[in-house]
């Protein structure tokens, strides 16, 4: 985990400022480069060769690039070795690997990498700024690119600090805030803020420093290597969670107890390699308790288990709230972000599931989709408009969620069950929202793949960790891995069981009662939370008022007693207090 940032001018005061606001990414060391032409800055958090040689920037040997990185690169040794005779190494880094990959490939570097990972380079001889994202989008990149200027940088605050130092105008984006209240989140290439993007993911693009004109933004191809059968898909994805283990700092795991996490624990255990183990117990969330506990004895896992009640929730709310600079009505980076906390008293790295549940189909919607995947509804329906019409009831919500899988609209039905806003949007917003799914061709069942994983769950795991100067890694995301899983697709609902094909892999591992069995995952009775929490209800009056005195378009509330908004919309409730942070957060 680490931050990085860079402008097209000589301004080096400029970048050291902004990077300030999220040193917390990489606090091993700090350093900064610029020339006539460009200046870049970085935080590292050191997890390969700890040695100071490897602070970044860096630069290959002649000084030509320049480059910073957030990521891991696992199969740096392999293109390393392709490359030693040609360019004379310094390091025992990936970062330098990369330098080298650029000059021998230039953008079709990434027919070579694997990782994770978001860069910038400095091409000094062809006058230009390159970017590369990784496959899936686990690295975050921004950029803003507009009359001659550009910035790029791992969060978005680091870009409005440099805008607003340089009084440019920093405007909301009417259009982002549609989707927002549709997903609970913005999906890329959008953000909060106008003419800022999110550099989507499998992307580069190339800034022109001559022309102060971005000359390239493109997706490029991800290449894999396949496997013929389930036998050599089970040896690879156990190759894959070993060499994410990569460090020269401690590894530990996140451990739930789930399909995921116990796949990943259980070939750990098999190769006997014992990480410390981290888990979360939620009170009222027994069954998880019970099963991570029976299946830490069967692995012989070395397990640390932390409570994480309203004391917890209350401990780490500010400390989320206070950096957090784009919005996500998803609650569960509060626990994500205490058992972060909790483990970077004891490793540097943790390996987390992410993955799983977007590409096997862990999700009951999962399988309500596959059985209406043969039919989008990219268009607004009268089925649509009825519901929009139609006026508030008690179970409105639900009898058309029911509505929409009986008349096969797959697109709306996954827009209402995924919504915080619910019967509260606006038809307008589900058009915008309905005309990019098309743009995309996302089918409904790979809806979660395309937009929740990226924007959500990765950008989760992403700022929860780097929150706590830690790295998350995500082995079940590894390109060979998602993109093999193609062939088993047929399995992977097989019997109508949810992720049928991983619980068949993991049977190899553990016993069927510990297999076929419900997991209930990290998300919060944010009722509970918002009647118990010192801070909650206090924000979201403040988010309220705040918001309405922006001019913000916010979905209306149909009545105005606040115990009545939280008791129906809790999820829309916290969905404004993340808005409203996240606005004054880049203010």
């Amino acid at each position: 985990m680490c931050g990085i940032i860079g402008i097209n001018e000589k301004n080096e005061k400029l970048i050291y400022d902004a990077a300030d606001g999220f040193k917390y990414r990489g606090p091993d060391a700090s350093a900064f480069f610029s020339n006539d032409l460009v200046s870049f800055g970085h935080h590292r958090l050191a997890i390969l060769d700890l040695d100071s040689r490897s602070v970044q920037p860096m630069s290959d040997i002649d000084e030509n690039l320049w480059i910073v990185f957030n990521g891991e690169i696992y199969n740096f040794k392999e293109i390393r070795n392709k490359l030693n005779g040609k360019y004379e190494f310094r390091t025992n880094s990936d970062t330098e690997v990369l330098i080298y990959a650029y000059k021998e490939w230039g953008a079709g570097m990434h027919k070579h990498i694997q990782g994770m990972f978001a860069f910038a380079i400095y091409d000094k001889l062809n006058q230009k700024i390159f970017l590369m994202r990784d496959h899936a989008g686990i690295k975050p990149l921004y950029y803003y690119a507009k009359d001659g200027f550009f910035v790029f940088c791992s969060e978005i605050k680091g870009i409005t600090k440099i805008l607003r130092r340089k009084n440019i105008d920093v405007e909301i984006d009417d259009k982002s805030m549609d989707f927002y209240f549709v997903f609970g989140y913005i999906p890329s290439p959008f953000t909060l803020f106008k003419n800022i993007k999110k550099l989507q993911k499998s992307s580069y693009l190339e800034y022109d420093l001559t022309a102060r004109a971005v000359a390239r933004e493109k997706k490029y191809p991800v290449l894999y290597k396949k496997v013929d059968n389930k036998k050599e898909y089970i040896k690879l994805l156990e190759k894959k969670v070993l060499g994410h283990l990569i460090a020269d700092v401690p590894v530990g795991v996140f451990f739930s107890g789930g399909t995921d996490s116990s796949i990943i624990a259980s070939i750990l255990h098999k190769y006997n390699i014992k990480l410390e183990n981290f888990s979360i117990k939620i009170d009222y969330k027994t069954d998880d308790v019970k099963y991570f506990s029976k299946i830490n004895n069967k692995l012989n896992i070395k397990s640390n288990v932390y409570d994480f009640d309203l004391k917890a929730f209350d401990s780490v709310y500010e400390e989320i709230m206070d950096k957090i600079d784009e919005p996500s009505y998803d609650n569960s980076i509060f626990p994500t972000y205490f058992v972060s906390k909790m483990a970077s008293k004891k490793v540097k790295v943790v390996l987390s599931g992410e993955g799983g549940d977007e590409f096997f189909y862990g999700y009951p919607r999962s399988l309500i989709l596959s059985k209406l995947n043969n039919k989008n509804d990219y268009s607004i329906t009268l089925l649509d408009r009825l519901f929009f019409y139609t006026p508030s009831f008690k179970s409105k919500n639900f009898i058309f969620e029911r509505l929409f899988v009986l008349f096969k609209k797959p697109v709306s039905y996954y827009l209402l069950h995924m919504s915080p806003v619910r019967d509260l949007a606006a038809l307008k917003s589900w058009k915008i929202v309905k005309d990019e799914c098309k743009k995309r061709n996302v089918k409904p069942l790979a809806m979660d793949q395309e937009f929740y994983l990226e924007n959500d769950l990765l950008r989760k795991i992403d700022f929860a960790t780097s929150y706590a100067s830690i790295e998350g890694r995500v082995p079940l995301l590894d390109v060979d891995i998602i993109k093999n899983s193609v062939l088993f697709e047929s399995e992977k609902l097989e019997g109508d069981i949810l992720k049928s094909f991983l619980k068949k892999i993991l049977s190899l591992y553990l016993p069927k009662n510990l297999v076929y069995r419900s997991k209930s995952g990290f998300g919060l009775n944010m009722v509970y939370f918002f009647k118990k929490s010192k801070f909650l209800s206090t924000d979201l009056k403040q988010a309220i008022a705040f918001l309405k005195s922006r001019k913000i378009n916010i979905p209306k509330f149909k009545f105005n007693n606040i115990n009545r908004m939280i008791e129906k919309y809790p999820h829309y409730c916290f969905a404004l207090i993340s808005l409203y942070k996240s606005i004054k957060n880049n203010d």
